[in-house]
């Protein structure tokens, strides 16, 4: 046995310096190694964490705005600039169209949209109509009726009337004008017209000068002042129009009218409509007598009006 160990003990020790070799040069290597720049391409720069999966997405706007063909490009679809394309409300402007706005016929919701009537003037024209909703006026389309505006829709653009324009500043020549012919203070002219040309004769029966129905008639600011005029719907049809907020000063007033009371007729003819009402109207200046017929209180009284 110590014959074969001799005969062999090469081989053993050649196996010994090998396994050495091994060990001195992985020694050596990781000696090497932490001497060496941190490099990206390097061995130490290495991360040992794996890259992120993709993030996919069904939203069709991140496809559309890639090059697919170039991707350090910019994108091929240009966001829009918001401050070009931004739309500019503007508040609606008094109309410059030649209307007057003389009076309206205001129904409150729900039969507003449909009942409600302005009657406007056309001063190019010189005509005078009554317009609901969707009628159109001169150039312009009736949007929207209030109870003291109405608003138009002028080639696009909305537009409004008033119906009491607000009094204009007169100026210092004006002024000594209207103070020589200005009545005294705490008179008012058409007032002491309708004191003068109305009359009570009896019980619904009056005496009205046809100078101071024309001048009633004539001033619709006065008329609108008044009394607010109502359609009165009845079973979704019109049954006339009822008076509200009577001014106990105002002409409704002077010829016997009160608030609440609906007028249903003029003359025989029935106004259950705006288009009616406007054709009673204008037959008001040339007639020497009106019958009115009203209901009030429940009850049909008439009035007669004759015109000297």
């Amino acid at each position: 046995m110590e014959s074969l160990l001799r005969k062999y003990l090469w081989l053993i020790d050649l196996l010994v310096l090998g396994t050495c070799a091994v060990f001195l040069a992985r020694a050596a290597a990781s000696a090497v190694e932490t001497r060496l720049p941190q490099t990206p391409g390097g061995v130490a720069a290495r991360s040992t964490k794996a890259a992120p999966a993709p993030v996919y997405t069904k939203q069709i706007d991140p496809i559309l705005d890639r090059n697919i063909f170039c991707s350090g490009c910019p994108p091929i679809r240009q966001k829009p600039d918001d401050d070009k394309d931004k739309i500019v409300d503007t508040p609606p402007q008094k109309t410059g169209l030649p209307l007057a706005l003389l009076a309206i016929m205001y129904a409150p919701p729900p039969h507003g949209f449909k009942w409600s009537v302005a009657i406007i003037r056309d001063t190019e024209n010189k005509s005078v109509g009554a317009f609901a909703v969707g009628g159109h006026v001169h150039s312009a389309k009736v949007i929207e009726i209030l109870e003291t505006r109405v608003y138009i829709d002028n080639d696009g653009k909305t537009e409004f009337m008033d119906l009491f324009e607000p009094p204009a500043s007169p100026n210092a020549a004006t002024t000594s004008v209207v103070a020589q012919v200005a009545p005294a203070p705490g008179t008012d002219a058409l007032t002491i017209e309708m004191e003068r040309g109305i009359k009570l004769i009896k019980e619904n029966q009056y005496e009205i000068q046809r100078q101071t129905l024309e001048s009633v008639l004539g001033n619709m600011n006065l008329l609108s002042r008044s009394a607010r005029i109502v359609p009165e719907i009845r079973d979704g049809k019109a049954a006339g129009f009822r008076l509200y907020s009577v001014r106990p000063d105002g002409p409704f007033a002077k010829i016997g009218m009160q608030n609440g009371d609906v007028i249903s007729a003029i003359n025989g003819l029935e106004i259950t409509s705006p288009e009616k009402a406007l054709e009673v109207y204008s037959k008001l200046k040339s007639a020497s007598h009106l019958s009115v017929g009203l209901e009030r209180n429940g009850q049909r009284i008439t009035k007669d009006y004759t015109i000297r």
